[in-house]
């Protein structure tokens, strides 16, 4: 079976399991004969009064059992709990999830919320290094619909308003759910990520000069485009062999690519005339975002942001508290989007005296 087909649904219930009417049993339920995912549930050891480290470990440990990318479908406590684990994650594991499901994402400082269960609150307010939608009630009394949202914008998820639906299970009308199965399904359709190696650096070529002369039309002129190919952008053997560039690959096909490093190189490929390798303090300097191209006709589909994701996450395991980069012009509105903070156009001059503007970006991760 290929990466692209070999995904499995873990199902992750909230305090007290799901019912077998509940939407996440319905989808077990049907697993076997409807689908060719796996749906696997994550069976706690204690569901009424659990400790959160306890549920992160099993699911780290669930996820160790098997090499197949996952989609999460997580519902009330069990969302605090991914916004936990994955800020301890190994990134092997955090670059298998396709996406996460977040349903009525129980807030455990709500007054209705139960005494029993010890260590979710406070809830991370952190971007998930994957893609996440964040269903929500406005008549759940577990978490407002407000308090929901700042989880979803904290997250970097987008938000599903389904009206007022209680808290999204069975006794809401929420058995089968096939709305919510279908976005299940989009989600595991997402390429693979895994991290670049030597072997790719032909078709990371490739992909480097179809992104830049076709997203860069409009923004640079034909003789920047081709100076900047021939100068500037191409693969670079440093971030492969450091082991810090990931790649988003479908169907066989390497669509997105991009990395971070903690050498002081801002930007440019291994033409690039000025390198230094030198490794950056991370109490004194950013960590560099580096070499991001998406291929066109995957473009605007969020999977440069699944990749930065990723680059945030070994940033900050490696002790990093902020990041920097050198954008293009086209590329500007998506770092920006993404919570960089630009500084002032550099016209940066290539040996052929083609000038390119570029413009440097800062991000706070701590």
């Amino acid at each position: 079976m290929s990466r692209d087909a070999a995904v499995t649904v873990l199902l992750l219930p909230g305090l007290y399991d799901s019912g077998p009417e509940h939407w996440q049993s319905r989808w077990q339920a049907q697993s076997s004969a409807d689908t060719p995912l796996l749906v696997e549930r994550v069976v706690q050891q204690d569901w009424a009064a659990p400790r959160c480290a306890d549920w992160v470990a099993r699911l780290t440990q669930v996820m160790q059992e098997s090499s197949r990318d996952v989609v999460l479908a997580a519902h009330s406590s069990a969302c605090a709990m991914i916004a936990h684990w994955a800020r301890e994650a190994p990134l092997e594991l955090l670059m298998r999830v396709r996406g996460v499901l977040l349903v009525a994402p129980s807030d455990p400082l709500a007054t209705a919320y139960p005494s029993g269960p010890t260590g979710f609150a406070p809830v991370p307010l952190h971007a998930l290094p994957f893609p996440g939608t964040v269903v929500a009630s406005r008549n759940d009394e577990y978490v407002t619909f407000e308090q929901a949202e700042r989880y979803a914008t904290a997250w970097g998820s987008r938000v599903w308003d389904v009206g007022e639906a209680g808290h999204i299970n069975a006794s809401a009308g929420y058995g089968a759910w096939p709305d919510g199965w279908r976005a299940v399904e989009a989600m595991a359709a997402a390429p693979h990520c895994r991290v670049a190696r030597h072997a790719d650096v032909p078709a990371l070529t490739a992909l480097i000069d179809l992104s830049v002369r076709r997203l860069a039309a409009g923004y640079y002129t034909d003789a920047q485009v081709a100076s900047s190919l021939a100068h500037v952008f191409g693969v670079d053997s440093s971030l492969i062999h450091d082991g810090g560039y990931f790649v988003l690959e479908q169907h066989g096909e390497i669509v997105t690519a991009g990395g971070w490093s903690d050498r002081q190189t801002l930007f440019g490929g291994d033409q690039f005339g000025t390198r230094d390798d030198a490794r950056l303090d991370p109490a004194m300097s950013p960590a560099r975002i580096r070499a991001f191209y998406v291929h066109p006709d995957h473009a605007r589909r969020g999977y440069a942001k699944r990749l930065l994701g990723m680059c945030t996450a070994a940033a900050e395991r490696a002790g990093f508290s902020t990041l920097s980069l050198m954008s293009t012009l086209p590329g500007e509105p998506l770092y920006r989007a993404l919570g960089f903070v630009p500084d002032a156009r550099v016209e940066y001059a290539m040996p052929d005296g083609t000038t390119l503007p570029v413009i440097p970006m800062t991000k706070s991760i701590g």
